[in-house]
């Protein structure tokens, strides 16, 4: 090890947080560079990007359109607020870019620095929508194994066991329900699709007459679960959502965070099902994450009803920059057929995983939409159970994978529990990169042995 990446690396470990590794730690790998779909060390190692880090680098590193955009934008308007009344034009353009995209009469926006905040202000405009209309609702439901930022009203409507994000800093805000999320393979209620007649969504409806209908503002969840496992739903389960959302007069909210942008190959995942959602978060692939910024959009219903009043939002809400930069990069993707190329790609690679990777004695199954894949590792492929945590399986599997040169994240379902390897490159990625990539992973998934 050089000794600059020495000197930053105990720089780093006194000084600077790092998520999910714990204060004072780190992983040993500064990052430096970057092009296409890898990133580079400081020691000059190469990484192939398997997770696209966050799942927000959905159009990979060194996009020069991008980087112009906000180049030029900052040149002419540095900050601009959208308080007192006052906006810009790059954040209007943004709105109008976003309109072409987003479902008919789903065209109105609110912006934010990220997908954290839009579940909050999404919460705030599930709450609001129905105190002016002169209803006490207020309660919001969501799902176990789900993720939804570690703001605080994310925390509240996550599942539970989601790493632990919640520990400590308990009691988190009242007002919020879970109920079992669509994991087939890990049914809550001990059912097998298809027989189980989607009971999953069909428990929503009782939960929403055991609370009282009176009272249940909205119904919240992602259209694939993201850090639960990149776990897809069956495809009866959002048409059946939406009926219940409508038949009780309940808020449907997508969390398109991390899935929106052609993550599954559709332009905005709740497009696989043609269901419309009346609030609908969006960050990460909005900029391709060059530059922190996110947007909420909702129908022209809650438009209407909310006109005039105040509704209070954040500083960088609409920052003219970062707004540039999401006019190009919602550009790239209609220009490029960025989405075309995740649905095909992605394709390709579950066939590769359930063709090569499905048969080996530790994995229980792969899927997922587009470029949103989750492998399933099991320590019993019978008996479906995972490895015993002490193990530390899953953190093995990473620290290989990242001296082979392949960056892959885990996903370690605590309110199942379940472990599952997340292969999300970002969407330009090729067949033939993604042979390179599943061909390091490979041996070392072979490599596991049943406990």
């Amino acid at each position: 090890m050089i000794k600059r990446t020495e000197e930053l690396l105990k720089w780093d470990q006194e000084h600077i947080v790092h998520s999910r590794y714990g204060i004072g730690g780190n992983i040993g790998i500064i990052s430096d560079k970057s092009h296409g779909i890898y990133f580079q060390d400081t020691e000059g190692k190469e990484y192939i990007d398997g997770a696209s880090q966050l799942l927000c680098v959905n159009l990979g590193y060194g996009q020069r359109e991008i980087i112009d955009a906000a180049y030029k934008e900052m040149e002419r308007l540095q900050y601009s607020m959208l308080f007192h009344g006052f906006s810009n034009i790059a954040t209007i353009e943004c709105g109008q870019k976003l309109s072409e995209l987003v479902s008919e009469g789903l065209d109105h926006f609110n912006f934010t620095t990220g997908g954290s905040e839009g579940i909050d202000l999404a919460l705030r405009l599930a709450r609001l929508y129905w105190s002016v209309k002169g209803r006490n609702k207020f309660k919001i439901i969501s799902l176990y194994d789900s993720y939804h930022g570690t703001a605080g009203g994310g925390l509240a409507v996550a599942g539970t066991g989601r790493g632990g994000y919640e520990r400590g800093v308990a009691p988190l805000m009242p007002g919020f329900i879970h109920i079992p999320s669509y994991y087939c393979y890990r049914c809550m209620f001990d059912k097998e699709y298809p027989s189980c007649n989607i009971h999953c969504a069909q428990f929503l409806a009782e939960i929403i007459e055991k609370e009282g209908s009176d009272d249940i503002a909205a119904f919240i969840a992602e259209p694939e679960l993201g850090v639960g496992g990149m776990i897809a739903p069956p495809p009866e389960y959002w048409p059946k959502v939406r009926e219940i959302c409508d038949r009780y007069n309940v808020l449907l909210i997508a969390d398109e965070v991390m899935t929106g942008f052609g993550r599954t190959g559709k332009m905005f995942a709740m497009e696989h099902w043609g269901v419309k959602p009346d609030i609908m978060v969006m960050a990460k692939g909005i900029t391709s994450a060059y530059l922190p910024f996110g947007a909420v959009a909702f129908s022209g219903e809650i438009w209407e009803t909310l006109r005039g009043r105040n509704f209070v939002s954040y500083t960088y809400a609409g920052h003219p920059v970062c707004a540039a930069a999401a006019v190009k990069t919602m550009e790239i993707y209609q220009r490029d057929k960025v989405v075309e190329n995740a649905a095909r790609v992605g394709k390709y690679a579950l066939e590769h995983l359930k063709r090569d990777f499905e048969p080996l004695q530790c994995v229980g199954g792969a899927n997922g939409l587009g470029l949103m894949l989750g492998i399933e590792i099991v320590a019993d492929k019978a008996t479906k159970r995972p490895f015993d945590r002490k193990l530390n399986i899953m953190q093995r599997i990473q620290d290989r994978a990242l001296e082979e040169g392949i960056f892959l994240r885990m996903a370690d379902i605590g309110s199942t529990p379940s472990d599952r390897i997340v292969f999300a490159p970002p969407l330009i990625i090729t067949s033939e990169e993604v042979d390179k990539a599943l061909d390091i992973l490979f041996p070392i998934v072979a490599s596991l042995k049943p406990s």
